[in-house]
């Protein structure tokens, strides 16, 4: 009979803990995510013991649309915003208290929004398996270039479509599908120097920049098809893993 009391007081003890670390958070709301987005509020539900939050999502990083298309892109960010910091005290006082996580994700000015709910087991993954480093940047990649797949193809001009991204292994590979009605591939392939400069300014642009450190890291490089419609023929422009590091900087 103890152990069952004792057992009881500290589960209570724990919710009370919990309950307590909320409502101090609640204060400091919203919270800056970095590139992600923001998390705009956190409650407390002690009846059912979860935890809520709402974050409000950089569309550029993460969209509502594609959560709803791949939930997976929801449960592995939220995984990652879990491995570090603040939120990953907050998590050990839920596994703590046995409690289960509702995240929703709104998309900012939207009334969109998607609802992950993580299990106490599944948040107790989570604590007992830390993300290095090194997991934390191919997740990242991997859910850019998820997100990126859901929007596809991509107008970035007239006559100029991105079609395809993919990580080879070796390179991120963005495939560009040219109309050779508005555009001569012969022309673009005797100006892929120039083509090269307006790309590497483009690396260094808040959109792109995140990324491109990360391949870097990553020791991955980053491709650019342009192919000619109907033609076939390629041109392309290619950074290597170095390049991309003198570009953003490793450790900037």
């Amino acid at each position: 009979m103890f152990v069952i009391l004792a057992v009881s007081f500290a589960a209570c003890s724990n919710d009370s803990a919990l309950k307590m670390q909320i409502e101090a958070g609640k204060k400091v709301c919203p919270i800056s995510l970095g590139m992600a987005g923001k998390l705009t509020s956190m409650d407390y539900d002690s009846d059912n013991r979860q935890v809520k939050f709402v974050f409000t999502v950089n569309r550029e990083v993460m969209n509502v649309a594609d959560i709803r298309k791949d939930a997976s892109i929801a449960k592995e960010s939220m995984k990652l915003s879990l491995s570090k910091g603040d939120l990953h005290k907050l998590l050990k006082m839920m596994v703590d208290a046995d409690a289960s996580l509702k995240v929703i994700y709104k998309n900012k000015g939207s009334k969109d929004e998607f609802e992950l709910v993580l299990s106490p087991e599944e948040l107790k993954e989570i604590y007992e398996n830390p993300m290095s480093e090194e997991d934390t940047d191919r997740l990242l990649l991997a859910n850019s270039i998820k997100a990126e797949q859901h929007r596809l193809p991509s107008s970035i001009d007239r006559g100029l479509k991105v079609v395809d991204v993919k990580d080879t292994g070796d390179n991120v590979v963005y495939t560009c599908e040219v109309d050779e009605n508005l555009y001569e591939i012969i022309t673009m392939e005797e100006s892929k120097e120039e083509l090269k400069d307006n790309m590497r300014k483009m690396l260094k642009d808040r959109s792109m920049r995140q990324q491109a450190k990360i391949l870097s890291k990553l020791n991955k490089g980053f491709v650019y098809e342009y192919v000619g419609q109907p033609s076939g023929k390629k041109v392309i422009i290619s950074f290597s893993p170095e390049e991309l590091g003198q570009i953003v900087g490793k450790n900037k």
